[in-house]
This record gives structure tokens, C-alpha cells and sequence, in this order.
């Protein structure tokens, strides 16, 4: 034990430099660290896929509803969500997860559905595949090995809205969501289904959400126009949102984005769409807290009626960008952590001001779609076969039914 103060001055003054030097060593090392942890193992050329999904099966979609819904023949016309879910999948264990890894599966289902797909259960029923998702590494890391992951990823979504088309959407308006990584497969889905008739015209709206949107994307890529107002139908909302002290550079230059060859590169150059949630237009005006209906932090899948917290944001979209203030809430506050600013947030900041505006939106393109939009013929009954029927002839002679002679 140490006795002379001047000795315990040197001491507590070392530890002290200690402990600040291996914070600041932590603070400086955390970052290169996530991303080498997240990094998957080999080539992504040379390692074997996960099996791809069966979407004739329940276990391939994590949302669906369990009976069918009314055709877009009756009146008024239906309007379907489908959403695409961002990445759950954050260990570097491959370049794509499967389906049905119990992490990822269980992050997915219990915080990221009901924050991120729940402000949408009002507009409409919700088809959410499952999808052999990129590794985080892949969006962390754009223009690198992982972006055959993101290619992979999206034959996944496209096979299985197609799927939804073909034996579930019963020609019903659709409102497009894609969430971060979902994001980047619902602006190449606008681009690959939503360009001709009948879906373009079914098409409420698209929500592109925490994902970067170019701007100057070739009118190949999509045609659909940003959204004016909230009240807008055929159209896309975008943004991508950073908060007050995050890196709004990266999510500016380093996000993933389509080229006109359907490969992907980073943001770097573009201008990207930013629609304010809070006003539902695109112009670089404040919105202050008084315009924010409210966020929310769902418990799990059954908390579909979450605590609203109105008030708690302003934001502001500047150079491509949603700039969000620090909300006041640290329930809408993130985490940080290990690797915390590339995840999902498990909370949504905009709950309210979505479940308002994506159920306004249906409403409007149901009654635009009954007013102007090509009506589908309802379906015939199914075929049924006779197995003994008379035969008849020209001048009214008809055959015996056989076995009656």
C-alpha cells in the first residue's frame, strides 16, 4: 500500500492514462474491428449459396395473410403492401443468409418486422418474403465481393413477387416498401415489373426508405416520379435518414445503388430523392417537432398498437439527405454498441406519420383504380368435367348417353 501521496498522485495519474488511452484505443479500433468480425470467409465466388426459397411454402414468407383477399373486381379496389425487409443477418458467417437462421430469423420476426413493417398494416395486407439476404458486410463494403450477394438476394425478391402476382394479389393496387437492403430491391423491382401496364397503374406508391435513391437515374431504371405531396398515387417516397451526429458523408457516398447495367456501385456522385416523412414533399424546408405525428418502439410481433411519441423529431432534407434532430425520446434513440450505426434501428421514428400516410395513399389509389383503371373481369368458375353426357348432331339428333341403349 502505497503511503506517500506524491506516489499515489503518479499512480492514479498512470491508470488514468491507461484507462484513457484504451478507451480512446476502443473508440479508434471498434470500427475496423465490426467490419473485419462481419466479414465472411473465402470468395464469394467459390462458396456455396444457401438453398434458395420455396415460395409455394408458408415457412418462405415471413408475413402473409392467412385467407385470400378480395379481388381487384370488387369494389371498393383492394390495395396489398408488399414490404421487402432490411438486413437482420450481421455475422460475417457467409456472403448470404439462409432463410431460416434462427438469429437473424428471430431479429427479423420480433424487432425489425413490427417496427419497420408495422406502420404499414393499416394500408392494406402485407406480403413479406424472406430472401437469402446479403451480408452486412455487403453494404458496408460497396463495390466489393458482396455485391453478387445483393444480385442473389434480389433473384429472391423478384422470384417471389412473382410468385405474389401470379396466386395472391388477385390484380389489387400494391403499395411497394423496401427498407434499407429491401430498399435496393424495391427501386430495381420498379425498374424490372412496375414499368407497363397493368402493374404501373396499380401501383399506389413505392416507399424507399433508408435507402439511397439517385435522383439522376437513367429513365430505364424507373419512371415512376417522386411523390409531390402526401395525397400523391404512382410515385415514389424516399429518404434516407441520418441523425444529428452520425456521418452523413458515408450514407452520401458510400450506399448502394443500381447502375444502368443492373450492377451495383456506390452513391458516391449521385443526387439522391430525399421526401421529408414529416411533410410528404420534397423541397429543403424544416419540419418542426410540431409536424411529427410520433415514433414508436414495438414490444414484438403482437404489438401491432405500440406508444406513439409524438413531437419528438424535427428534420430537414438537405443534399439528398433527411437530417433528423436527436429525438428526444431514448426510446427512438439508438443503441450504439458494437457495429450499432450499420444496423437497423428497432424502433421507427416515423410509426404515426407512416400508418397515416400509407393508408391515405391506398385509399386514394383505390378510388382512382375503381374511377379510371383498367377493371379485370372476375374469374370463371373451375372446370368441371361430365363423365357421361349426350352427344348432339347437326338436325337436333342426339347421341344415347352410353350404357343407356
Amino acid at each position: 500500500m502505497l503511503r506517500d501521496p506524491k506516489q499515489r498522485r503518479i499512480v492514479l495519474a498512470a491508470a488514468a492514462g491507461l484507462l484513457v488511452s484504451f478507451v480512446a484505443g476502443w473508440v479508434l479500433l471498434q470500427d475496423p474491428m465490426f467490419r473485419m468480425a462481419v466479414t465472411p470467409p473465402g470468395h464469394f465466388a467459390t462458396r456455396p449459396a444457401p438453398p434458395p426459397p420455396d415460395y409455394t411454402k408458408s415457412e418462405s414468407w415471413a408475413l402473409r395473410p392467412s385467407q385470400p383477399t378480395a379481388g381487384g373486381w370488387e369494389k371498393p379496389w383492394g390495395v396489398d403492401v408488399f414490404f421487402i425487409h432490411p438486413t437482420s443477418a450481421y455475422a460475417g458467417d457467409d456472403w448470404n443468409a439462409a432463410i431460416d437462421d434462427k438469429v437473424s430469423a428471430d431479429r427479423l420476426m420480433n424487432r425489425i418486422l413490427p417496427n419497420q413493417a408495422g406502420p404499414f398494416l393499416q394500408a392494406g395486407p402485407v406480403y413479406a418474403p424472406r430472401y437469402r439476404q446479403a451480408a452486412l458486410h455487403s453494404e458496408i463494403d460497396v463495390g466489393g465481393e458482396g455485391d453478387g450477394a445483393f444480385l442473389l438476394a434480389y433473384g429472391d425478391v423478384l422470384a417471389a413477387f412473382d410468385h405474389y402476382i401470379a396466386n395472391d394479389n388477385r390484380s389489387r393496387g400494391i403499395i411497394l416498401v423496401g427498407v434499407g437492403q429491401g430498399g435496393l430491391y424495391a427501386q430495381k423491382l420498379l425498374a424490372d415489373r412496375f414499368q407497363d401496364l397493368p402493374l404501373q397503374e396499380r401501383l399506389a406508391a413505392a416507399y424507399v426508405i433508408d435507402t439511397a435513391l439517385p435522383a439522376d437515374a437513367p429513365e430505364k431504371m424507373f419512371i415512376q416520379p417522386v411523390c409531390a405531396d402526401h395525397m400523391s398515387i404512382q410515385c415514389v417516397v424516399a429518404w434516407k435518414s441520418v441523425v444529428s451526429g452520425e456521418d452523413e458523408k458515408r450514407f452520401r457516398d458510400n450506399s448502394p445503388v443500381w447502375t444502368a447495367d443492373g450492377k451495383i456501385a456506390p452513391s458516391k456522385g449521385h443526387k439522391l430523392v430525399c421526401v421529408n416523412p414529416l411533410l410528404w414533399t420534397a423541397g429543403q424546408e424544416i419540419a418542426p417537432r410540431s409536424d411529427h405525428r410520433g415514433g414508436a418502439k414495438a414490444s414484438g410481433p403482437d404489438d401491432t398498437n405500440p406508444q406513439i411519441l409524438p413531437h419528438a423529431v424535427s428534420a430537414r432534407c438537405q443534399d439528398g439527405v433527411l437530417l433528423v434532430e436527436r429525438p428526444s425520446s431514448p426510446q427512438l434513440q439508438a443503441s450504439g454498441g458494437w457495429g450499432g450505426r450499420y444496423k437497423t434501428p428497432e424502433y421507427s421514428l416515423f410509426y404515426a406519420d407512416i400508418v397515416a400516410n400509407a393508408s391515405e395513399r391506398a385509399r386514394a389509389a383505390s378510388v382512382w383504380l375503381d374511377e379510371y383503371g383498367h377493371k379485370p373481369a372476375e374469374p370463371l368458375p373451375p372446370a368441371f368435367t361430365l363423365d357421361d353426357s349426350p352427344i348432339h348432331r347437326p338436325g337436333g339428333q342426339a347421341e344415347p348417353v352410353p350404357g343407356e341403349q
